[in-house]
């Protein structure tokens, strides 16, 4: 075994899911006599935010408040580990990066976990937890003094926005349009579809399947407040006072041309989201840069591992990967000859979705669960789960365990 002391650079991009679990596991081998090993976690937001929790967070502003966690808290005090603000610019090879703010870092291994762009206010957009709350509050202000909603998306984050705009504003008509023939991921079982159509059938939400909405170019990619009539491609109008956009995904590669460049082959794929290529390690898919890992949303894994709890999984099989090239002296011989040290490398672990699980609340009392085969969609079974297990804070209290620095984290 190479010697554990040495100085190794490890950055990771991105502070959410995997990016957050790479981090974590990786900044703790410190403690475990790798002395040596420095973890700088590069974020463009200032703080993280729960967004599994947005559900809550639209219809309760003292929960939006406590969804966001400042990243300065997130490493231990007194430990060799930083947090730099900034977004990624370029990835110029195989051990440098630039930031936006002009910052040149080195790393020995490199995470990217810079996820996706899913629609605002879903993905908050903001990069300060002041501004975030504010982009939050104006949706739910315009939630406040709408008459009718509409919702686009059936998807886990559809059905759950869905269920709590309609559970706490009871008096408004809350439509959900999703243009498949069933609601939830189609690698669920279809009760867990069947139960979510009549749990929200409970709350008075008027589901439409089989619809697919046509929005203006103008729309963009976030909600609107404000009077519309949105037609959908069967030719029927759905006038609503909000729009709530849960469906659509964009990620961005651009930072990898550099690297596209220097091999000749594109490193992300062109149609559709933008994926990143990788590899069964979450490696990127390139012999030129075994040491750079990809895990969570941005990835081309398929959509059925794009979980907070999945992308979490990621993080820590690409944590446990960069551990065996650290064990291996991967980083020494690699900086000497890349050639000698990609044929010398040891055996990696492989991502393996094993898992087909989900909890959906629809609203504070409702929901729908898988584990496992066992769909769970119509009970009364699922809505206990639901209500001792997520609905209450969106498991938001094993975020803060992340967040160590305690005097950082109150009142920011």
């Amino acid at each position: 075994m190479a010697d554990k002391s040495r100085d190794i650079s490890i950055v990771v991009v991105g502070g959410s899911y995997a990016g957050a679990a790479a981090a974590k596991k990786l900044a703790d081998l410190s403690k475990k006599g790798y002395t040596g090993l420095k973890v700088t976690l590069v974020d463009e937001k200032s703080h993280y935010f729960h967004a599994i929790g947005f559900p809550k967070a639209l219809v309760d502003a003292k929960y939006a408040a406590k969804a966001f966690l400042p990243f300065s808290a997130f490493f231990e005090n007194g430990t060799q580990h930083q947090f730099i603000n900034s977004r990624l610019k370029s990835i110029t090879d195989a051990h440098h990066l630039e930031l936006e703010n002009g910052q040149q870092v080195y790393y020995d291994y490199l995470v990217l976990a810079t996820g996706g762009k899913a629609p605002g206010p879903i993905n908050v957009s903001a990069t300060s937890k002041d501004e975030g709350l504010a982009e939050i509050e104006q949706l739910r202000v315009g939630l406040q003094d709408a008459g009718s909603v509409l919702v686009i998306g059936g998807g886990a984050v559809g059905v759950e926005v869905a269920g709590f705009v309609a559970a706490t504003f009871p008096q408004k008509k809350v439509t959900l349009v999703h243009s498949g023939k069933r609601l939830m991921p189609t690698n669920f079982r279809d009760g867990v579809s069947n139960g979510a159509v009549a749990k929200l059938g409970q709350i008075g939400v008027d589901v439409v399947l089989n619809e697919r909405v046509e929005l203006p170019s103008d729309f963009g990619h976030n909600a609107h407040v404000g009077h519309k009539v949105l037609r959908g491609t069967s030719g029927t109008e759905y006038p609503s006072d909000v729009q709530i956009l849960a469906v659509g995904f964009k990620v961005n590669s651009a930072f990898l041309e550099p690297l596209e460049s220097k091999t000749g082959s594109l490193l992300h794929i062109e149609d559709g989201p933008g994926f990143i290529r990788v590899r069964p390690t979450l490696q990127l898919d390139s012999d030129s840069f075994p040491n750079i890992f990809v895990p969570g949303d941005a990835n081309d894994l398929p959509m059925t591992a794009k979980y907070g709890f999945k992308a979490e999984m990621q993080g820590g099989t690409a944590a446990a990967n960069i551990k065996k090239l650290i064990d291996a002296g991967f980083d020494q011989s690699f900086s000497e000859s890349e050639d000698s040290a990609i044929a010398n490398a040891p055996a990696l672990g492989k991502w393996s979705d094993m898992v087909d699980a989900i909890m959906v609340p629809i609203g504070p009392d409702l929901g729908v669960v898988q584990m496992l085969k066992v769909a769970l969609g119509g009970s009364g079974i699922a809505n206990f789960l639901v209500r001792q297990i997520k609905s209450k804070d969106f498991m938001l209290w094993m975020r803060k365990g992340y967040f160590p620095n305690k005097q950082q984290t109150s009142g920011q």
